[in-house]
């Protein structure tokens, strides 16, 4: 069984969920990840960027 305290679930509009899944396929050459791997590696990604260009990451709440 999952453990609850690692793991949370979001919702994608179908839309979404269709790129997320074209970006499975291609995001490492020659490896198919996973939809949640994805996510994590994008995430990751994005957030290392801010923090190194001295960014500040913060949990306000701002509508996209």
């Amino acid at each position: 069984m999952t453990d609850k305290h690692n793991y949370k679930s979001i919702s994608l509009r179908n839309h979404t969920y269709s790129k997320l899944e074209a970006l499975s396929k291609t995001l490492v050459p020659g490896i198919d990840l996973s939809n949640a791997k994805t996510v994590e590696k994008l995430i990751t990604e994005k957030f290392n960027s801010v923090k190194s260009n001295g960014g500040t990451i913060s949990a306000k709440k701002e509508a996209i």
